[in-house]
């Protein structure tokens, strides 16, 4: 098999392939899709209740976007026996799955692992696991399992090379693992523009300097080492606001800081927006920051990089963020050490001071995704996978 893409088309395989995989969320439809018009392939989604509550989405039986699809959506209840039942009687060549993100996860994978193993199918791992700086018992045993299914599957697939180099560390052999980057679906619109032009006069932002923060308002996305390194900004630009959009529990204390740093006109919470007015809200900014910090867990590969990106936009991120691969510091953006609020200040000081390197830093962010962030992508490195698996 000898699987080609030109042109955004590829050869078609009649290699059979089972994935199970936690859901379908927006951005991977297309990714799905495309798939399912390569390979004869079966789509088993486990884990769409504990997604709709994280996400705020309403993903059920029916996903809308996936007609032709062949897929099948259960709760997490029945899971384990759908998916162990089509792990052990179902007709497919190679399988694609695996996770350790809860309890249940774990059991799952080790229940596939063995079906896989005994009807001697091989089995790709697909993760976006990195070495963040936590030591405890649990993220011991965690990294434990990791190695111990990494090193005995036939191939893995990860996002970027902070994922490789985890997975590398844990004894997996660098020729068994291939990049298949994380891709939005995220488009500019004509609408936007207009969006745009609404959203400044609204939030009064015209002749302003804007640096936005995009996601869920929860500890480990570390904002209010934002706000606090922001105040140190507005001292040296009074033009410079910071918008921050999103939802979650961490939003009062984050508000009340606000307030305690007087602060109140200078950081605007816009709370959820629809998502048709995100592409809107990516060009309001001169420049995107993501602040996140580790606790037992860590911001795997966060989308919001990818977006910014797409619109042209410098990136602030810090070192706790499986990304950081997507960042040439000094080229198109900054990553800087987590929980460290001076060093944000200084690196969006640098950027919002100085119009030319917005412009330099958003061009190169827009061809780094044009030419290694795209669905191509994706299908390039899955297809390097099966071949891979079907050379063994």
């Amino acid at each position: 098999m000898d699987l080609k893409s030109a042109a955004g088309s590829v050869t078609k395989s009649d290699t059979k392939i089972l994935m199970v995989h936690h859901t379908a969320m927006w951005y991977r439809k297309p990714f799905f899709r495309m798939l399912s018009g390569i390979y004869p392939i079966k789509f088993l989604f486990t884990n769409v209740e504990s997604y709709n509550k994280t996400y705020d989405t309403e993903l059920s039986q029916e996903i809308e976007g996936l007609d032709g699809v062949d897929y099948t959506v259960v709760n997490s209840y029945h899971g384990l026996a759908l998916g162990a039942m089509k792990a052990t009687m179902g007709d497919y060549d190679v399988f694609v799955g695996g996770s350790w993100d809860t309890l249940t996860d774990l059991i799952e994978t080790l229940v596939y692992f063995a079906v896989v193993k005994i009807r001697r199918k091989p089995f790709i791992l697909w993760r976006e696991d990195w070495d963040w700086n936590v030591k405890s018992l649990k993220r011991s045993m965690v990294k434990k399992f990791a190695g111990f299914i990494g090193r005995n599957v036939d191939a893995v697939l990860v996002p970027g090379t902070k994922h490789r180099e985890f997975f590398t560390k844990l004894g997996v052999k660098p020729e068994n693992m291939f990049i298949m980057p994380n891709v939005s679906n995220i488009k500019a619109k004509e609408v936007d523009e207009l969006n745009m032009v609404q959203i400044q006069e609204e939030l009064g932002l015209e002749n302003k300097k804007v640096a936005l923060y995009v996601g869920r308002l929860i500890d480990l996305k570390g904002v209010d080492y934002l706000i606090k390194g922001f105040k140190g900004v507005t001292e040296k630009l009074d033009d410079a606001v910071l918008l921050i959009v999103g939802e979650g529990p961490e939003k009062p204390a984050l508000e009340s800081l606000t307030s305690e740093l007087s602060m109140d006109g200078e950081v605007i919470f816009t709370g959820n927006i629809d998502n048709s007015k995100l592409g809107a809200y990516y060009m309001v900014a001169d420049l995107f920051v993501l602040p996140s910090i580790t606790t037992y867990f860590a911001d795997a590969c966060p989308l919001v990089v990818n977006e910014a990106m797409y619109f042209s936009k410098p990136v602030i991120t810090s070192d706790a963020v499986g990304t950081t691969f997507m960042i040439k510091d000094g080229e198109n953006g900054y990553v800087v050490p987590e929980k460290n609020s001076e060093a944000l200040k200084t690196a969006i000081l640098t950027v919002l001071s100085n119009p030319e390197l917005i412009k330099n830093m958003g061009i190169a962010s827009k061809n780094l995704i044009e030419t290694n962030f795209k669905y191509d992508n994706m299908i390039q490195g899955f297809n390097s996978a099966i071949e891979h698996v079907q050379r063994e």
